[in-house]
């Protein structure tokens, strides 16, 4: 699937290139940036635990050094890979009022580069980069009134929710390397600095890191109501957090 993927770009990397050799202004200033939907599929022992990608942003910022074709920048991004959602009532002596419950697991990285650019025209440039940084793994659950109006919150109580907690966090460095590509938006002429479309793969290496997949079964266990007081026992994994990342966006 991913050899399919990276042969595609290519493809579509060249027929970009054709496509826009007609312009005459380069597409890189000193500042860029991109925002960019992202799609992080867990890899080696990480797919073992976590059997589904995960979903979310990437923020990009950098700086080009003068006229040459190198670039420092930084990238965050995040994603959600887990979730678990279930109705509760308020007590367990009526169900009047009932409670949504949510838990998710995300996945924060943030990762200073070094980027080495090529123009294969006047307005396409693909590009390498080399990162290192940080990555940090959250489970959280989130309390909620389905009937609570969000307009009708007294001042003492302004948030969206009842109660929220952090159940289990973890994090470990990563580094690794990404390719790119970037080509302006088709039929957008004028002057001055125009937006990009931006495309990126990374491949992450990740160190070990205990974590937990809220939308795993039997990662989280409630005891029977029944039983008395309902008490809530997770399962975390642990091993490497390795990802491969596929990001696509705008950016100047």
């Amino acid at each position: 699937m991913i050899r399919s993927f990276i042969y595609k770009f290519t493809i579509f990397s060249c027929l970009c290139c054709l496509s826009s050799s007609q312009t005459s202004k380069p597409l890189d200033d000193k500042i860029s940036g991109s925002l960019s939907l992202l799609i992080a599929k867990p890899q080696g022992d990480f797919s073992n635990h976590v059997t589904n990608n995960g979903y979310g942003i990437d923020i990009d910022g950098g700086y080009r050094f003068g006229n040459s074709p190198f670039a420092i920048g930084l990238n965050l991004a995040f994603a959600t890979y887990g979730k678990l959602e279930r109705k509760i009532p308020f007590n367990y002596f009526s169900d009047l009022v009932k409670l949504t419950e949510t838990t998710e697991s995300k996945i924060m990285m943030l990762d200073p580069y070094l980027k080495a650019s090529l123009h294969l025209s006047t307005n396409v440039s693909i590009y390498v980069k080399g990162f290192g940084g940080y990555q940090y793994l959250n489970t959280s659950t989130t309390l909620k009134n389905d009937e609570q109006v969000e307009g009708d919150r007294s001042d003492n109580n302004d948030k969206p929710y009842i109660a929220k907690s952090d159940v289990f966090k973890d994090g470990t460095f990563n580094y690794g390397y990404g390719i790119g590509m970037r080509f302006p938006i088709p039929f957008m002429g004028g002057e001055g600095k125009k937006p990009v479309i931006n495309i990126e793969c990374k491949w992450s290496t990740g160190g070990e890191a205990q974590y937990l997949n809220a939308g795993k079964d039997g990662a989280i266990i409630f005891s029977d109501p029944a039983d008395g007081p309902v008490t809530t026992t997770y399962y975390p994994e642990q091993s490497k957090t390795d990802l491969f990342n596929i990001s696509i966006g705008v950016g100047i």
